[in-house]
Protein backbone atom coordinates (compact mmCIF):
# COMPACT_ATOMS: atom_id res chain seq x y z
CA UNK A 1 0.00 0.00 0.00
CA UNK A 2 1.29 3.68 -0.72
CA UNK A 3 -0.31 6.77 -0.29
CA UNK A 4 0.16 9.71 -3.16
CA UNK A 5 1.63 12.01 -0.87
CA UNK A 6 4.64 11.17 1.36
CA UNK A 7 7.92 12.94 2.37
CA UNK A 8 9.58 15.01 -0.39
CA UNK A 9 12.92 14.22 0.46
CA UNK A 10 13.46 17.85 1.29
CA UNK A 11 14.53 18.55 4.83
CA UNK A 12 13.28 22.25 5.59
CA UNK A 13 14.35 23.31 9.41
CA UNK A 14 15.14 19.97 10.14
CA UNK A 15 12.09 18.28 9.24
CA UNK A 16 10.96 16.40 6.73
CA UNK A 17 8.31 18.23 4.33
CA UNK A 18 5.14 15.98 2.74
CA UNK A 19 4.20 16.84 -0.74
CA UNK A 20 0.20 17.09 -0.84
CA UNK A 21 -2.49 14.67 -2.42
CA UNK A 22 -5.58 16.67 -4.21
CA UNK A 23 -7.81 14.89 -6.36
CA UNK A 24 -9.60 11.54 -7.09
CA UNK A 25 -9.02 8.46 -8.38
CA UNK A 26 -9.41 8.93 -12.24
CA UNK A 27 -6.91 12.11 -11.54
CA UNK A 28 -4.46 10.24 -9.97
CA UNK A 29 -5.00 6.71 -12.47
CA UNK A 30 -4.42 10.02 -15.46
CA UNK A 31 -1.08 10.96 -13.46
CA UNK A 32 -0.19 7.44 -13.51
CA UNK A 33 -0.77 6.67 -16.89
CA UNK A 34 1.13 9.80 -18.25
CA UNK A 35 3.97 9.75 -16.34
CA UNK A 36 7.32 8.39 -17.91
CA UNK A 37 8.67 5.52 -15.87
CA UNK A 38 5.77 5.56 -12.15
CA UNK A 39 2.76 3.24 -12.62
CA UNK A 40 0.24 1.29 -10.79
CA UNK A 41 -2.20 -1.12 -10.53
CA UNK A 42 -4.73 0.39 -8.53
CA UNK A 43 -5.69 4.00 -6.96
CA UNK A 44 -8.50 4.83 -4.18
CA UNK A 45 -9.56 8.10 -3.05
CA UNK A 46 -11.13 9.06 0.01
CA UNK A 47 -14.70 8.70 -1.01
CA UNK A 48 -13.80 5.08 -1.69
CA UNK A 49 -13.98 5.21 -5.58
CA UNK A 50 -11.56 2.59 -7.11
CA UNK A 51 -9.63 3.20 -10.95
CA UNK A 52 -7.87 0.49 -12.03
CA UNK A 53 -4.69 1.40 -14.21
CA UNK A 54 -1.99 -1.74 -15.03
CA UNK A 55 -3.45 -4.81 -15.40
CA UNK A 56 -2.63 -6.92 -12.56
CA UNK A 57 -0.58 -9.87 -14.08
CA UNK A 58 1.62 -6.83 -16.06
CA UNK A 59 4.47 -5.32 -14.01
CA UNK A 60 4.04 -1.78 -12.56
CA UNK A 61 6.73 0.51 -11.61
CA UNK A 62 5.89 1.40 -7.77
CA UNK A 63 8.13 -0.37 -5.73
CA UNK A 64 11.61 -0.13 -6.02
CA UNK A 65 13.20 -4.10 -6.16
CA UNK A 66 9.39 -5.38 -5.84
CA UNK A 67 7.74 -4.45 -8.43
CA UNK A 68 7.83 -7.96 -10.38
CA UNK A 69 6.32 -9.42 -7.19
CA UNK A 70 3.21 -7.01 -6.11
CA UNK A 71 0.68 -5.39 -7.14
CA UNK A 72 0.76 -1.75 -6.26
CA UNK A 73 -2.21 -0.01 -4.85
CA UNK A 74 -1.95 4.22 -4.06
CA UNK A 75 -4.10 6.03 -1.59
CA UNK A 76 -5.36 9.04 -2.28
CA UNK A 77 -3.85 10.69 0.66
CA UNK A 78 -0.99 12.91 2.87
CA UNK A 79 0.55 9.81 4.52
CA UNK A 80 1.96 12.63 7.08
CA UNK A 81 1.02 10.48 10.10
CA UNK A 82 -1.88 13.13 10.65
CA UNK A 83 -4.69 12.79 8.17
CA UNK A 84 -7.45 10.58 9.19
CA UNK A 85 -7.61 7.70 6.71
CA UNK A 86 -11.72 7.89 5.43
CA UNK A 87 -13.70 4.77 6.70
CA UNK A 88 -15.08 4.71 2.45
CA UNK A 89 -11.13 4.67 1.30
CA UNK A 90 -10.38 1.86 4.07
CA UNK A 91 -13.22 0.11 3.05
CA UNK A 92 -12.37 -0.22 -0.25
CA UNK A 93 -9.67 -0.68 0.39
CA UNK A 94 -10.05 -4.26 2.29
CA UNK A 95 -12.85 -5.30 -0.19
CA UNK A 96 -10.00 -4.88 -3.03
CA UNK A 97 -7.33 -6.66 -1.31
CA UNK A 98 -9.48 -9.37 -0.55
CA UNK A 99 -10.45 -10.23 -3.78
CA UNK A 100 -6.76 -9.93 -5.00
CA UNK A 101 -5.62 -12.58 -2.19
CA UNK A 102 -8.32 -14.60 -3.35
CA UNK A 103 -7.31 -14.46 -7.12
CA UNK A 104 -3.49 -14.76 -6.47
CA UNK A 105 -4.06 -16.89 -3.53
CA UNK A 106 -1.73 -14.49 -1.56
CA UNK A 107 -0.95 -14.81 2.18
CA UNK A 108 -1.85 -12.25 4.92
CA UNK A 109 1.86 -11.83 6.11
CA UNK A 110 2.42 -10.26 2.46
CA UNK A 111 0.05 -7.27 2.25
CA UNK A 112 2.44 -4.90 3.38
CA UNK A 113 2.90 -1.43 2.65
CA UNK A 114 5.62 0.91 0.88
CA UNK A 115 7.66 1.92 3.92
CA UNK A 116 8.23 -2.69 4.17
CA UNK A 117 9.64 -2.66 0.85
CA UNK A 118 11.28 0.38 0.64
CA UNK A 119 13.79 0.72 3.18
CA UNK A 120 15.66 3.51 1.67
CA UNK A 121 16.78 6.59 4.09
CA UNK A 122 17.95 10.17 3.83
CA UNK A 123 19.35 12.62 6.53
CA UNK A 124 17.12 15.51 7.77
CA UNK A 125 17.91 17.96 10.70
CA UNK A 126 21.06 15.54 12.33
CA UNK A 127 18.41 12.20 11.97
CA UNK A 128 18.48 9.69 9.70
CA UNK A 129 14.75 9.27 7.73
CA UNK A 130 12.99 6.78 5.96
CA UNK A 131 12.71 7.53 2.14
CA UNK A 132 9.04 5.91 2.07
CA UNK A 133 6.89 6.07 4.77
CA UNK A 134 3.30 5.06 3.82
CA UNK A 135 1.01 4.43 3.79
CA UNK A 136 2.26 6.41 6.97
CA UNK A 137 2.13 6.02 10.61
CA UNK A 138 -1.67 6.28 11.30
CA UNK A 139 -2.36 3.42 8.88
CA UNK A 140 -5.05 1.37 10.74
CA UNK A 141 -3.07 -1.45 9.99
CA UNK A 142 -5.04 -3.24 13.17
CA UNK A 143 -8.69 -2.90 11.75
CA UNK A 144 -6.96 -3.51 8.15
CA UNK A 145 -5.41 -6.63 8.70
CA UNK A 146 -8.09 -8.02 11.36
CA UNK A 147 -10.52 -7.37 8.27
CA UNK A 148 -8.39 -9.63 6.00
CA UNK A 149 -8.18 -12.14 8.16
CA UNK A 150 -11.98 -12.55 8.73
CA UNK A 151 -12.00 -11.26 12.21
CA UNK A 152 -13.80 -8.60 13.81
CA UNK A 153 -11.05 -6.00 14.81
CA UNK A 154 -10.33 -4.81 18.42
CA UNK A 155 -11.16 -1.81 19.45
CA UNK A 156 -10.98 -0.13 22.99
CA UNK A 157 -13.60 0.80 24.80
CA UNK A 158 -13.14 3.92 27.83
CA UNK A 159 -15.04 2.72 30.91
CA UNK A 160 -15.91 5.58 33.47
CA UNK A 161 -15.82 6.00 37.02
CA UNK A 162 -19.28 6.03 37.76
CA UNK A 163 -19.99 3.35 40.43
CA UNK A 164 -22.18 0.27 39.06
CA UNK A 165 -24.00 -1.79 41.61
CA UNK A 166 -20.79 -1.21 44.24
CA UNK A 167 -18.20 -2.81 42.16
CA UNK A 168 -14.88 -2.84 43.50
CA UNK A 169 -13.28 0.99 42.57
CA UNK A 170 -15.65 2.33 40.91
CA UNK A 171 -16.45 5.88 42.26
CA UNK A 172 -12.40 6.57 42.52
CA UNK A 173 -11.76 8.85 39.84
CA UNK A 174 -9.95 6.42 37.43
CA UNK A 175 -10.40 5.74 33.66
CA UNK A 176 -9.99 2.33 32.50
CA UNK A 177 -10.15 0.66 29.18
CA UNK A 178 -11.08 -2.48 27.65
CA UNK A 179 -10.85 -4.10 24.48
CA UNK A 180 -13.42 -5.15 22.87
CA UNK A 181 -14.82 -6.41 19.20
CA UNK A 182 -16.33 -3.72 16.95
CA UNK A 183 -19.88 -4.67 15.88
Amino acid sequence: MHTISGPDHTCRKGRVEFSGAPGDAARWKRFFERHPFLSIHYVIDREGRIAASVPELQIANHALDNNDTSVGIELVHQGDGVEPFPKAQIDALIRLVRDIRKRHTIPLENVKGHSDVDTRTFRCGGRIEKRKQDPGANFPWPQVRAALAGRRPVVPVALTDTPVKGRAGAGLGLKRSLSAPLR
